[in-house]
């Protein structure tokens, strides 16, 4: 795994003199719900505040969401109301609770003395009693860091071992080595290759069922960083067809390939109970290639749901990989925020945001970004609950090639819930069409630029039929207020609504179905007993929904 948390929120305050505006929403077909403007003055922090989390209303999510960023920026009490649930960091993680730990351990491979496993990648001539004395200290070592005792205490538990020879030229490299035994090399070399994958199988589930029994690890959430059965690849995604992808045997993993049976499976494989498949960032903006993170971030997830049914959480990252011109450097904003989205709409059932937890660097904006997106999400996150229908008419591997615009819809309830962005835009004004389809439903939206587009669509409504938007505007005065708010809404016509007043974290105060013969809808409520700081004040009928923010002086 490559290496690459402030001051409080300080404008809380100047923030309770803004009004926050919801769109009027509208559609000529289908009606939709997308609300672009967020509702809270997003500001990412400058370089050396930190992270603010404060800035962010709480929010949840119905997936695991893992923080493994610098722990001089961890506020648990903050970070676990605004959509993270896990937090991974070993200097702070023996004092959150045990069901929001997240572990990984690292160097599974290592020992002292070196072996040949940790020296050669090679899985011939280990003496597997140094690796168990290896393994004891590490058990004591975690079992400290969790505070568990006379066991190792985490929710979720991660492997991290990353010693394979990964394609067959490299391991026949080995054959020729001389830390393997002579009778080894003599095989021949589809032979060595074989005896080779088999080793290294069986050294990465011993390794795993070592530390899982002997450190009486009670975790249910168990896996091996990125040992999934498709690879982290990001060169040959297009070297296969996306049928080849799907069903080629030759494209497993061999560490999730059980040779006896000739399908997935394997101790490795069988030890995880989900899979944790990695992209890694390699390029930056103007580079040509730097487009291509998200049909990579993508591939990961669609072409490992092929081959396993087990969840995946993904391992993603704020910063670049490797490429020397590149690396550390922070990434996009838009990377950060779709990174965010995109993968739920694939399958995915968690992420794992991932740092060096000793990093010292100062800009942490990416985190909000990631977080906003997190955010928004959240909005919708009742379209990623019980029943629910993955929508690809594209499949990743065809948006690498094409470096076509992305999206991605997940259907339930007859709403179709769409996520769109332009990852290779040219320009942040360029504009381009997107034509979303599924079923009867087609819709043209616009992108412009990097956005992520996020909008929710209500199939309900046949289409061309033109919703009977009667709101023509929405006041509520005074803002801020301390004791009572006057709400005045023109309509068009006779109409029927609900009014509808909420805190900021959705919980309603004031809940009324409104039948007005007039064309000026006039209200006083009483607000100073809500005690909030925050409202929001909806108008919503059947087609569409208006809503504005006002601020209670305490």
């Amino acid at each position: 795994m490559p290496t690459n948390l402030g001051k409080k929120y300080l404008g809380y305050i100047n923030r309770q003199f803004y009004i926050f505006i919801f769109s009027l929403f509208s559609i000529s077909a289908f009606s939709q719900a997308c609300p672009q403007t967020l509702d809270f003055d997003f500001k990412p922090s400058q370089p050396g505040n930190g992270i603010n989390w404060l800035q962010f209303p709480e929010f949840d999510l119905p997936f695991k969401i893992v923080y493994g960023g610098p722990s001089r920026f961890v506020s648990t009490e903050l970070m676990f109301k605004r959509g993270f649930t896990h937090l991974s960091n070993p200097n702070l993680i023996h004092l959150i609770p045990e069901k929001n730990r997240a572990f990984i351990q690292y160097s599974v491979a290592y020992s002292n003395p070196g072996q040949p496993w940790m020296t050669h990648k090679s899985p011939f001539n280990n003496d597997f009693s140094v690796y168990q004395r290896y393994w004891d200290t590490e058990i004591t070592r975690i079992i400290g860091e969790t505070n568990g005792k006379d066991r190792i205490a985490a929710d979720i538990y991660v492997f991290d071992v990353e010693t394979q020879l990964k394609s067959d030229d490299s391991i026949l490299v080995l054959k020729n080595s001389s830390v393997v035994p002579q009778q080894i090399r003599n095989l021949s070399n589809q032979q060595f290759i074989e005896q080779y994958k088999r080793g290294i199988q069986d050294l990465y589930g011993k390794a795993m069922q070592y530390m899982l029994d002997k450190g009486k690890i009670t975790a249910q959430n168990i896996s091996s960083y990125s040992d999934a059965p498709i690879l982290n690849t990001f060169i040959n995604i297009q070297g296969r067809s996306w049928d080849a992808w799907k069903t080629d045997k030759s494209a497993v993993n061999y560490v999730c390939y059980d040779f006896d049976k000739n399908q997935v499976g394997g101790l490795a494989y069988n030890t995880q109970t989900f899979m944790t498949p990695s992209a890694y960032f390699y390029y930056d903006y103007p580079h040509p290639f730097a487009g291509e993170y998200l049909s990579y971030l993508l591939f990961q997830i669609e072409a490992n749901r092929a081959w396993t049914s087990k969840d995946q959480m993904v391992f993603v990252w704020g910063k670049y990989s490797f490429n020397k011109e590149f690396v550390l450097k922070n990434i996009k904003p838009w990377m950060a925020e779709s990174m965010a989205i995109f993968p739920f709409f694939a399958g995915a059932k968690g992420l794992w945001l991932w740092e060096d937890p000793t990093i010292t660097e100062n800009d942490m904006s990416n985190y909000e970004y990631f977080t906003k997106g997190l955010y928004r999400l959240s909005k919708f996150k009742n379209m990623f609950e019980g029943d629910y229908k993955l929508i690809e008419t594209i499949s990743a591997r065809e948006y690498n090639e094409t470096k076509k615009p992305i999206w991605r819809g997940v259907f339930k309830d007859n709403k179709l819930l769409v996520v769109a962005h332009n990852p290779n835009a040219k320009s942040e004004t360029e504009e381009v069409k997107v034509l979303v389809n599924y079923g009867n439903f087609n819709k043209e939206i616009t992108l412009k630029g990097f956005e992520v587009f996020l909008c929710q669509f209500d199939l309900s409504l046949p289409t061309g039929t033109e919703p009977n938007i009667n709101f023509t505007d929405l006041s509520c005065f005074p803002n801020p207020t301390s004791d009572q708010i006057r709400i005045q809404l023109g309509l068009k016509s006779a109409t029927k609504f609900r009014l509808k007043i909420t805190d900021i974290l959705g919980k309603s105060l004031y809940n009324e179905e409104v039948e007005s013969k007039e064309q000026v809808f006039d209200k006083l409520i009483n607000v100073s007993d809500f005690n909030t700081s925050e409202i929001i004040v909806s108008i919503q009928d059947d087609n569409s929904v208006i809503s504005k923010k006002i601020i209670i002086a305490q």
